[in-house]
């Protein structure tokens, strides 16, 4: 998969998680749905939790990676 598929599929996702999400609390319709479905509010507080894991892993493995290109760096003089 490229990196504009990577990019066009998580741009899709977040629109449609946007959509729902602005569906849900912001209409008349899915403040009952919300009422009716209480377990919905735990699968939403679940994946808001995994989407602050899944950023947080991102920015240590960017550090990593960051890291390991100046260890490179240093010890072969090139990037």
């Amino acid at each position: 998969m490229t990196d504009r598929t990577k990019i066009m599929l998580s741009a899709l996702a977040g629109a449609t998680g946007g959509a729902v999400a602005g569906y849900l609390w912001l209409t008349k319709d899915g403040e009952e749905l919300r009422t009716r479905l209480p377990v919905l509010e735990d699968v939403i507080g679940r994946l808001q939790d995994l989407q602050a894991t899944v950023h947080h892993a991102r920015g240590i493995a960017d550090q990593s990676w960051s890291a390991l290109r100046d260890i490179t760096r240093d010890t072969t003089g090139r990037a």
